[in-house]
């Protein structure tokens, strides 16, 4: 692990308030590692549209039954400028199905193709969580 440091910071009582509000509801019990967090999650986002190298993980459901629309997922996937790294599949129906894809590449292009796949007829959901190469956790 890197080596600590501390630091000491003023923030208007409100706003410490608040600080302490959220970091009980998302069950932090310890206020620094909320603040890394946080830091950390501006560092990624900031990597995501900076055009950096980026890493998405794209949840799909959908109904395997409408016609054509394997072959329209896996085609554009095939034919995007960003890198697939590992997809599941899952079956969660006899129709319905969940896919998690792992895409590796420029922030805006990952995104076009998560539009790409979430319009296509008989995607029921689609999601897109963006994700750090790293940099923010180091």
């Amino acid at each position: 692990m890197a080596k600590l440091v501390r630091i000491s910071l003023s923030l208007e009582e409100s706003l410490l308030e608040q600080l302490a509000s959220m970091q009980g509801k998302d069950g932090y019990e310890n206020r620094s590692e909320y603040i890394r967090d946080l830091i950390r999650s501006q560092i990624a986002r900031r990597e995501w549209i900076s055009g950096e190298e980026v890493v998405g993980t794209l949840s799909l459901i959908y109904n395997h039954h409408q016609r054509g629309l394997a072959g329209k997922l896996i085609d554009l996937q095939h034919h995007s400028s960003v890198h697939v790294l590992a997809s599941t599949h899952v079956h969660l129906s006899h129709e319905i199905c969940a896919e998690m894809i792992m895409i590796r590449g420029c922030g805006s292009e990952i995104e076009k193709l998560a539009a790409s796949l979430k319009r296509l007829k008989g995607v029921l959901k689609a999601e897109l969580t963006a994700g750090s190469m790293g940099r923010a956790f180091r």
